[in-house]
């Protein structure tokens, strides 16, 4: 029997805490787009940290039969590996961009390369405020401002 999914969130701290370290430290080198390739986002509770959310999809079919061949599993240990993660439909439902993946490699490699161009466009004010370059120059001006501040009243 597959573990209840919202029993693995104890498990997921260190990890999280991992990934997020390495976020941090991918963001302070100046990487603009980071991707996170991470089956349980949701599960998770990840996906509050992420923008956009991805989700590559398959039709259920699919699912277990691509799985299958993977794994050289039985159609059994698939459905249960499956049906210990939220449903891909319901990824989907909460995904910002989704990915088709039904047809061949080439063509997910298409599509991936197309929501890469789309993730890397420029930034609109909010998401640059949100960016690493945002924070800088956030915090850049809050120091000018207390050093202006300090002259002007000392």
């Amino acid at each position: 029997m597959p573990p209840n999914v919202n029993s693995l969130t104890g498990y997921w701290l260190p990890i999280s805490s991992g990934i997020f370290l390495e976020i941090f430290k991918l963001w302070i080198k100046g990487h603009k787009v980071i991707v996170l390739d991470i089956p349980l986002l949701f599960e998770a509770k990840m996906d509050k940290w992420t923008k956009p959310i991805v989700v590559v999809w398959v039709d259920p079919e699919t699912q277990l039969r691509r799985l299958m061949e993977r794994d050289n599993s039985t159609e059994e240990d698939a459905r249960n590996r499956i049906n210990a993660q939220m449903s891909l439909d319901l990824k989907k439902s909460q995904a910002d961009i989704v990915i088709d993946n039904t047809g061949s490699r080439q063509d997910l490699q298409e599509r991936f390369s197309e929501v890469l161009s789309q993730v890397k466009r420029p930034l609109t004010w909010t998401e640059f405020w949100l960016s690493r370059d945002g924070a800088l120059s956030a915090l850049l001006g809050v120091i000018i401002g207390v050093l202006a501040g300090k002259k002007l009243f000392w």
